[in-house]
């Protein structure tokens, strides 16, 4: 997959969406994100304290816009697929994965790495797009159009497509259990017109308006 023509700002942006899940009470943790980008989420982590040390891996290096990674404990660069780290084996407190495993050919392979580099009580937080929301359906079905996109659903650089349900089999076949799942809808901060429907329908039509959703889990 070609990251190198993606805009920079894909790349640079603090995901305070995932964080949501985030304990705010525990402090110290050490942290690894795959997917990291230019590492701003987990730069956040440590200066915030709750991160004691963070360790971030993405496949693309950008060469050309050096300046605008942060400063981790290490950053390490390649396909976390093949990579492997038997030094943080049983090391890590959290491990985030920020729409990250629809990019992968095998991504039940990285949650078992996730798996072996977390402490027993450790914990995954997973974001990845829903391809039951109602844009795909239009889309597809409506106007006959499979078009990848520069982001989003149908980013250029996905491999794989889940719903909700898919989401949750993919995250539990890896030997972790959910302990809280949101969507985008409910995740979101501030208002909107969707969410407020959301609310009257009784959620019935909720993973019809959901770009997103956001699992936590644990190890088992």
């Amino acid at each position: 997959m070609n990251y190198e023509n993606k805009a920079s700002d894909y790349y640079s942006n603090i995901r305070y969406d995932v964080l949501g899940l985030l304990d705010h009470k525990k402090t110290n943790l050490k942290v690894l994100e795959i997917g990291a980008a230019y590492g701003e989420t987990l730069f956040y982590l440590k200066e915030k304290g709750i991160a004691g040390e963070v360790v971030g891996v993405d496949i693309f290096e950008d060469i050309k816009n050096k300046e605008n990674y942060k400063k981790l404990d290490r950053f390490i660069f390649g396909n976390i697929e093949v990579l492997d780290f038997p030094e943080y084996e049983n090391y890590f407190d959290l491990i985030l994965l920020p729409d990250v495993l629809e990019h992968l050919i095998e991504p039940k392979i990285v949650l078992k790495k996730a798996h072996q580099f977390l402490k027993k009580d450790g914990e995954i937080i997973v974001s990845m797009p829903n391809i039951r929301h109602y844009s795909a359906f239009v889309k597809i079905f409506l106007k006959g159009d499979f078009k990848y996109e520069e982001s989003g659903i149908f980013d250029y650089t996905h491999r794989r497509f889940y719903c909700r349900k898919n989401i949750k089999e993919l995250i539990e076949s890896a030997d972790f259990k959910t302990i809280n799942e949101v969507s985008s809808i409910r995740n979101y901060k501030g208002k909107s017109i969707v969410k407020i429907v959301n609310i009257v329908t009784f959620r019935l039509f909720e993973e019809f308006f959901s770009t997103q959703y956001f699992f936590k889990a644990k190890k088992i």
